[in-house]
């Protein structure tokens, strides 16, 4: 499904890079929720969910992010003060103190650990059957293992820098916003000398790669396979490709 077509026509567009204050955070939710909102991945996940379910996931991001030094968040504001647009880079690698407070699981990955150390006595939760999992759910957590597997295998035991989070309010997107709030934030990386990793959507890594970032894997989903009666569904899912990008460590900047 593609975007409505903009009013404002396709010329790039004035704006602000600011960094991101705390009564941001129910804007940059909103943003986000609009830009995935044609994503067939994400609407894969969200099926069969409440309503409000990719808002308040990102609402619990973002708020960690947010409070994470290891975090770096930027919006991009247009001449009328409006947050159109923003990012999130973490730091990680040998300098950051745990990964897993940079980086939040996905919904389907958390597990009750907490739970469970109060109350040993406590049986683990029985797994449901393989025929009653939710499929969407199964594949979300397929794609978690893989994008954690090549990030591990391109890059452990360096220090470099993820791109989180970006998102454009789908009115001003192709008119240069995210591309300037990518520049922006590999300013400081390339000042810092470090590499970059990027877990890339299809919508997204053309920008990327006009950044200088490589393809260095890509997995490709069914995603027919996943939902609600299989291939025979006939939903028009189609495939959906995640591509991991890397941008090498710049030096002499």
């Amino acid at each position: 499904m593609n975007a409505p077509l903009n009013p404002n026509g396709t010329s790039p567009i004035s704006i602000s890079l600011l960094p991101v204050a705390p009564n941001d955070v129910a804007t940059l939710v909103d943003v986000h929720a609009a830009a995935f909102r044609s994503d067939q991945f994400s609407n894969l996940m969200l099926l069969n969910r409440d309503q409000n379910a990719h808002q308040t996931l990102m609402l619990k991001s973002i708020q960690q992010w947010i409070s994470d030094p290891a975090a770096k968040l930027a919006k991009a504001v247009n001449a009328e003060g409006q947050i159109i647009g923003w990012s999130c880079w973490i730091s990680k690698g040998t300098d950051t103190p745990d990964d897993s407070v940079a980086t939040p699981q996905p919904a389907a990955e958390k597990k009750p650990e907490d739970a469970q150390k109060r109350e040993p006595e406590t049986k683990p939760p029985q797994q449901k059957p393989a025929q009653q999992q939710d499929p969407s759910r199964a594949l979300g957590g397929l794609m978690y293992k893989d994008m954690v597997s090549m990030e591990a295998k391109h890059l452990s035991g360096k220090r470099y820098m993820v791109l989180q989070a970006l998102a454009t309010d789908p009115k001003y997107q192709g008119r240069g916003v995210a591309t300037k709030l990518v520049k922006n934030g590999l300013e400081a990386i390339d000042s810092a000398g470090l590499p970059c990793w990027i877990h890339a959507s299809p919508s997204s890594y053309a920008i990327y790669e006009k950044a200088g970032f490589e393809e260095v894997g890509k997995s490709v989903y069914d995603l027919a396979e996943w939902a609600p009666g299989g291939k025979d569904g006939n939903r028009g899912w189609g495939n959906y490709a995640f591509r991991y990008m890397l941008r090498p460590a710049q030096h002499g900047h």
